[in-house]
């Protein structure tokens, strides 16, 4: 029996009711939940929801150019531990060790933190191997001269094992004077492993000084080499183990100079009056035992370049491989690579800076720095105090001007019986 149509009508009048009713009702509740999607969404992009999560890393940006590759580039950072030595040939390189670092600082009292450097690209100049100070390294000394000591210890020549080398820390006994008057320093000690590590990084580029550093025959003159070449690409303050600090570093330059200067050398000789030195040719002479510089100065370039030269002309003088050259004489490695060949080397960038320095007795009797171009050169006292000659403060008090101390350890000759022993020549 069917329904009047009147009866479906009203029958299904409350299910189309309720049927209208839940259709609004989901509508209403579908636009909250687009609101509170859309809510949630930028809440967590400009909220800070997704810390960890970079979204712009999606969006292309411009690319910095890569740099140049060089042939026999080495990607080793130095090592200050006294290491094995890198074996030469096909073998597959070792992973780059770490140039260990001590950082002292003024805002702690605990133990000075370990940590590595940042390494750099090899480069086909010194110069673009030249550490450039970041924003939270603080440019101390000067503007350009980046807040780090240098020191070398190399095991010597009569040792069996270099790889076995330990240092006597009795030699290192002045070390602590460096660290303490020079808070915020960074302080490292470059051993045999990470002196070949550091060449090889920064210079393996150039087969002739590599093989110059890797094959020398003296180990004082592979630690001259070195401090030319740690300054040449990373700058700083190189000083031998031998030395006492007497002012903090930031206090060497007057402030007059400070802007501009990059280098610093102190005298070690200053002839005046007296008679000729055997084995010093120069009126007045540099030391090496003490040099501060910016990264990449065209003076280690030209340094470097002498190094290479004098080890030529040694092979032709004695009629063999530098790298048999095991007995030189003092004077020798002097002009080789020492102090005599550092004097010749910054005279002549100083006579750059100064036309009227025609003869090096023009520096003969110093009494306060001076500045010529963007070298400073220190009287006899600034780095040479102590010593019985040139008219050097010697009478047990330390002059105002006096920055540092050399004892003369004479530590890369090997043999108290072969130091050095200076005599006037008659």
């Amino acid at each position: 029996m069917s329904q009047h149509p009147n009866e479906v009508a009203s029958s299904s009048l409350p299910a189309q009711l309720l049927h209208h009713v839940t259709r609004r009702r989901q509508r209403f509740y579908g636009v909250i939940a687009i609101a509170l999607v859309l809510f949630a969404a930028l809440t967590f992009i400009y909220g800070g929801l997704a810390t960890g999560l970079d979204l712009t890393s999606y969006v292309p940006r411009p690319k910095a150019p890569l740099p140049p590759a060089h042939a026999g580039d080495h990607t080793g950072a130095g090592n200050v531990a006294q290491g094995a030595d890198g074996e030469n040939g096909d073998q597959k390189a070792p992973d780059p060790a770490p140039v260990t670092t001590i950082t002292t600082s003024t805002q702690t009292d605990s133990e000075p933190q370990v940590a590595p450097t940042t390494t750099q690209e090899p480069s086909t100049k010194a110069g673009d191997n030249a550490h450039q100070p970041t924003e939270t390294e603080a440019v101390k000394v000067a503007p350009g001269i980046p807040p780090k000591i240098w020191q070398i210890m190399l095991p010597k020549s009569d040792v069996k094992s270099k790889e076995d080398f330990i240092a006597d820390p009795k030699v290192l006994s002045e070390t602590p004077s460096w660290l303490a008057l020079n808070l915020d320093y960074q302080y490292t000690l470059v051993g045999h492993k990470g002196g070949e590590e550091f060449v090889r990084k920064h210079f393996g580029h150039d087969p002739r000084i590599l093989d110059a550093y890797l094959h020398m025959p003296n180990v004082g003159m592979k630690s001259d080499l070195l401090r030319y070449l740690l300054l040449s690409a990373e700058g700083g303050v190189y000083t031998d183990t031998d030395t006492v600090a007497l002012r903090p570093i930031d206090e060497w330059i007057p402030p007059q100079f400070r802007d501009k200067a990059a280098v610093v050398v102190g005298i070690e000789f200053d002839r005046r009056d007296g008679p000729a030195w055997v084995d010093i040719s120069h009126w007045v002479q540099f030391c090496q035992w003490t040099i501060a510089a910016a990264p990449g100065h065209p003076v280690f370039d030209k340094m470097i370049e002498r190094v290479l030269y004098s080890l030529h002309q040694l092979e032709l003088e004695h009629g063999m491989p530098f790298s048999e050259l095991k007995k030189l004489g003092s004077f020798e490695v002097m002009n080789s690579t020492g102090p005599a060949a550092w004097t010749d080397v910054v005279w002549a960038q100083l006579q750059e800076f100064d036309s009227s320095l025609t003869d090096i007795r023009n520096l003969s009797y110093m009494d306060e720095p001076r500045l010529y171009g963007d070298v400073v050169v220190l009287p006899i006292d600034g780095f040479g105090m102590g010593q019985p000659h040139s008219e050097s403060t010697n009478d047990g008090t330390i002059p105002p001007d006096a920055l540092v101390r050399h004892l003369f350890s004479g530590s890369w000759r090997g043999d108290k019986k072969e130091k050095k022993k200076r005599r006037s020549q008659d």
